[in-house]
């Protein structure tokens, strides 16, 4: 059973199917027999006690360790190199998108699953630009289908939240509509490549921003290469320069 922040039982609608952005049928994701390595995190103890008894009730799947904030569950990934990991949002010291974009650049393995209250459609699109490969929202789904969307996000698969499927569907059209008719040929930053150019612009090094971030130096370098490669930058003095009007 999942609890909400009060501590109180939350019905799961186990008819509700979640969305498998990728096209699969869930009979294509049944598992092979391999244990899948699961990472609990959120700040709610009982959520996670919840969770984990869900993950459970699937022998083929162990839960590695769990994580009470973003900063946290960042430092266990690193260690652990979990399969999977099932990431809140709204938590203290670091969120959840902030630590799925780190997680994304430092350790691609292990698929990020957005497990929230939040319906925001806002916060769907940060995750998915910070490298989630699903979204679900808490009260939709029953045990099985929580262990089946964790086999399908293991396997390569992309799943979200029926509900969210229209919000995910415009933020694809918005973007598609963007880079026809942007006439710079940059793409859009994510939230993180924005924080690494504002640094850029206001002068610090890579080791400086790494130190701000409290992430590795060659990540940041990874995030400037990127930066430089959607705004079609030459150099340092550039991104200094021409960064200042793209953060307006």
């Amino acid at each position: 059973m999942l609890f909400d922040d009060c501590h109180q039982p939350v019905g799961l609608d186990a008819t509700e199917p979640f969305r498998d952005v990728t096209g699969s049928s869930p009979d294509e994701h049944r598992s092979t027999g391999e244990t899948i390595r699961v990472l609990v995190v959120d700040d709610n103890f009982v959520v996670r006690r919840g969770l984990q008894s869900s993950l459970e009730l699937d022998n083929t799947m162990v839960v590695v360790g769990e994580a009470a904030n973003g900063e946290e569950a960042v430092d266990l990934a690193r260690e652990l190199v979990p399969d999977v990991i099932l990431m809140d949002i709204r938590m203290p010291l670091r969120d959840g998108i902030a630590a799925t974009e780190i997680i994304s650049d430092e350790a691609p393995s292990s698929k990020v699953l957005m497990l929230t209250w939040s319906e925001d459609p806002e916060h769907l699109r940060s995750a998915v630009l910070a490298g989630a490969k699903g979204y679900l929202v808490h009260g939709r789904f029953s045990p099985e289908r929580l262990a089946e969307a964790v086999r399908v996000v293991h396997e390569g698969g992309a799943l979200i939240t029926p509900m969210l499927a229209p919000a995910l569907l415009d933020f694809v059209r918005e973007s598609a509509q963007g880079q026809r008719g942007r006439s710079a040929p940059g793409s859009v930053l994510t939230p993180r490549e924005i924080e690494v150019l504002e640094y850029i612009v206001a002068g610090k090094s890579n080791r400086q921003i790494a130190e701000a971030l409290y992430i590795e130096e060659k990540t940041v370098k990874n995030h400037v290469s990127n930066i430089y490669s959607k705004l079609h930058l030459k150099n340092r003095y550039e991104a200094i320069t021409r960064g200042r009007d793209h953060l307006r």
